[in-house]
């Protein structure tokens, strides 16, 4: 099959990993495979062996990308038509969008009749500001789920989910080799970390202010290690901010802690990566509830609640053989993640339609 995936940017959230790979296996087993995206975009952020196809203002087709390239006047919509015009210069078996946004130049082209759209998250939960654009790009999110695409999820929370409405669902993936459990530091520092994106929704406030009251516990000894996370927190005793460039470098963080907190705030029962990238390594995880934590793998604790993380720090402390019975049941749970599962699960769909 030839497949393309059209985007406008590449990013280095966690989205782009799953589509790289994704690619890269389908290549792997015979597929060709080709990225369509803006000039103005750097190169993928997660390797990838499959073609690079950029596009200009004008929707035609350039050899490489600029980041410097002038974009057109009205930004987002001129940039979505000339992908439509791209997507409409050769032919294909699969489109799939991956983006609310490049959904509607995926639905608009002619070149293809099998067209996909597969739903990583329920985007309008991400604009929460009251600008113009946020709102704009609200509305243009839940109207993508409206559009008539063939529609694969990557969770089933997603089958019935406010404008979201499909029956397919494909995990994304974790590559073993890379995320898999290493020995444990002896320092007897008590290592709490957490993924410090900044957004309010994913909850790092609450994990700093845990942090907080359990330093003011004159009986630990502990510190706080936030990956991706902005330098200004090194301010506070005792927290340190890790400079993360690849996965190998993710995966030794998520061995170099005692726990890994994912304290996130909306689509609780979606997979969430650092809680399965925490379980493939064997590393604890308190969460606020994201797939596939449960009270058997996992510590679950209420969102925006502060004093339940604490607790959960303290048990994991005082109690080592619920800690170890806990990291093997989610590391035995996770198995469904491989991406050459993953992969496959995703081109059977395809053949089926």
């Amino acid at each position: 099959m030839k497949i393309l995936i059209p985007i406008t940017y590449f990013a280095p959230q966690g989205g782009f990993r799953v589509l790289s790979e994704l690619a890269n296996h389908w290549i792997k087993l015979g597929h060709d495979v080709e990225f369509l995206v803006y000039k103005r975009s750097s190169g993928p952020a997660f390797p990838t062996t499959a073609k690079l196809t950029w596009y200009d203002n004008e929707g035609k087709i350039i050899l490489q990308n600029d980041v410097n390239h002038k974009p057109p006047r009205l930004r987002i919509f001129s940039i979505l038509l000339a992908l439509k015009r791209a997507i409409n210069t050769s032919s294909y078996d699969i489109i799939l969008a991956t983006q609310s946004l490049t959904a509607f130049p995926v639905y608009f082209s002619k070149r293809c009749d099998k067209k996909y759209y597969y739903i990583q998250a329920y985007e309008p939960e991400y604009y929460q500001t009251n600008s113009a654009s946020s709102v704009l790009l609200k509305c243009l999110s839940k109207l993508s789920y409206k559009i008539k695409l063939l529609r694969i999820v990557n969770s089933p929370l997603y089958f019935d989910y406010k404008q979201i409405k499909a029956n397919k669902f494909v995990f994304p993936g974790i590559d073993f080799t890379k995320f898999k459990p290493q020995p444990k530091t002896t320092d007897k520092k008590f290592i709490i970390g957490c993924i410090g994106r900044i957004e309010p929704f994913k909850g790092t406030a609450y994990v700093l202010e845990a942090y907080s009251k359990l330093k003011n516990d004159s009986g630990l000894d502990i510190e706080l290690h936030i990956a991706f996370g902005d330098r200004a927190l090194e301010s506070i005793e005792g927290v340190k901010v890790i400079r993360i460039k690849n996965d190998d470098e993710l995966a030794k963080y998520y061995n170099s802690v005692n726990v890994i907190i994912a304290p996130g705030t909306i689509q609780l029962g979606a997979v969430h990566y650092p809680v399965i990238e925490a379980m493939a390594c064997k590393t604890p995880v308190i969460t606020t509830g994201y797939y596939p934590a449960n009270a058997d793998n996992a510590w679950i604790v209420p969102i925006k609640n502060s004093d339940s993380i604490v607790e959960a720090v303290k048990y994991i402390i005082d109690d080592p053989d619920s800690v170890n019975r806990k990291i093997e049941e989610g590391y035995s749970q996770i198995q469904e993640f491989d991406w050459n599962i993953v992969s496959k699960k995703m081109l059977a769909y395809f053949d089926s339609n």
